[in-house]
């Protein structure tokens, strides 16, 4: 039987926070080599729960809000890009003493398979893939994911992957078999695989939430975000399925349960959903922290939402000015928060379960525009959450300001991190400016908390 090593690589950031991150595709490859008789193995450096973990920190892990919490971490060099922002540079998840010895169990794997999330983490990716290469050396060490599919030819350049397999759904992994001389026919999966596919988290012992997405990409086409630019199409998986998928978290005793679709609420399968589900109540907890549209929470789902037990609920908000808002997309709109809040609030949701994304630093955006869009969520009650902006490569905003001459064309992707982007681009918020903003979101949160 041939046998793949799965491999979620390290963070390499200024700042990372286990905020309910699984590996979504690489599970979703798991059960596909499943599928075609091939053995799948995991090492997720970003395991907070793993046994081995635990045993090597000789401390036990500590979760905070509903199984969220802190990375290990270590402190390492700055990259030269970023050797002038006064920031450390860490290196977030297993320590690398760690992994080298769970690589050395694993030598008798055909290849491995590394995935990669934002393309600003490309030096933990780059970094996990070195010490792969100085373990398991001859065994080809294969690249995918969003970071690989944004910045192709970035990761060929600087990822040290013997292939980089770019693109979403399931030809990247056929391609990606095909370069180890392994042929799979995946005509009919293609078509239907969020349908047949489930997530296999058979490789964690423990795991205090999981992570399901009931559909990928998204027919708004905001000019920030790349959910529409990765995926051609939207697809979704039925009712049913999705019902299937929450009664088997359940019943292996899976307490909170986490939606990160980008476009969960479009169409009326999630309250067809809901309806199913609250015929056969589970005792779970269920989270939406992905930044959810505004504008179709209305009463009917509000109420059924607060009867299924959701404890987070977050709402993609992004700015107060009416231009910005529909330049950028037309996602959201000031009555679409004021409705879906008041709507929210009527079936019994407080400030402790609903919160709002608010983005500072958007091109064209004045800091006094986020500023208003702080005191709104004030003034409806919800917990403003405060995100710099981040351009993100291939998006029509990226796009912008590297025609208009913005942003430098060959820049390192860390810097457009929107923790150190602000400490060198002149075209938008100073530092002081955003840490002003964040104080003021900081201080309504506490009014709202009573922390």
């Amino acid at each position: 039987m041939k046998k793949i090593l799965l491999v979620n690589p390290w963070i390499e950031d200024v700042s990372a926070y286990d905020f309910w991150l699984k590996p979504v595709g690489l599970l979703y490859i798991s059960s596909v080599l499943k599928k075609f008789g091939i053995e799948p193995r995991l090492i997720d450096l970003l395991d907070r729960h793993d046994e081995e973990l635990i045993r090597f920190l000789k401390k036990p892990v500590k979760d905070k809000y509903y199984g969220t919490g802190n990375f290990y971490n270590e402190t390492i060099k700055k990259p030269n890009s970023m050797k002038s922002i006064p920031r450390y540079f860490k290196r977030y998840g297993m320590p690398e003493k760690l992994f080298r010895k769970k690589l050395s169990v694993h030598k008798d794997v055909d290849a491995v398979f590394v995935t990669s999330m934002m393309t600003y983490w490309h030096y933990g990716v780059s970094d996990t893939i070195r010490v792969i290469k100085e373990e398991l050396h001859e065994k080809p060490v294969v690249l995918g994911g969003v970071y690989s599919t944004l910045l192709a030819e970035h990761a060929r350049n600087n990822s040290g992957a013997d292939f980089v397999s770019p693109g979403t759904g399931m030809f990247p992994l056929k391609k990606a078999l095909g370069y180890i001389d392994i042929e799979i026919d995946i005509h009919n999966l293609n078509k239907d695989w969020i349908e047949s596919l489930i997530l296999d988290y058979s490789h964690y012992k423990e795991i205090p939430y999981k992570v399901l997405i009931t559909s990928v990409g998204c027919p708004f086409k905001c000019s920030y975000c790349a959910s529409w630019r990765l995926w051609k199409d939207f697809t979704f998986h039925s009712s049913e399925k999705t019902l299937d998928i929450i009664e088997r978290f359940s019943n292996d005793g899976t307490k909170n349960i986490v939606f990160f679709d980008d476009a969960l609420l479009i169409g009326d399968r999630f309250k067809r959903f809901l309806k199913m589900y609250l015929k056969r109540r589970r005792k779970v907890q269920f989270h939406l922290p992905n930044g959810i549209h505004a504008k179709f929470i209305d009463k009917e789902l509000a109420n059924l939402m607060k009867e299924a037990n959701f404890k987070t609920i977050k709402l993609g908000y992004e700015t107060y000015n009416v231009d910005l808002q529909k330049k950028t997309g037309g996602k959201v709109s000031n009555i679409d928060l004021e409705k879906a809040v008041f709507n929210l609030k009527d079936a019994g949701f407080t400030s402790k379960e609903v919160s709002a994304y608010i983005i500072a630093n958007l091109p064209g955006q004045s800091m006094e525009d986020t500023a208003k869009a702080i005191k709104k969520c004030g003034e409806l009650g919800i917990v403003p959450n405060v995100n710099e902006f981040t351009p993100i490569p291939k998006t029509p905003q990226w796009e912008e300001l590297i025609n208009d001459g913005k942003l430098p064309k060959n820049v390192d992707p860390l810097l457009l991190n929107n923790s150190i982007l602000p400490y060198w681009w002149d075209k938008g918020l100073s530092v002081d400016q955003i840490n002003e903003l964040k104080n003021k979101a900081w201080k309504l949160k506490e009014r709202l908390l009573n922390v």
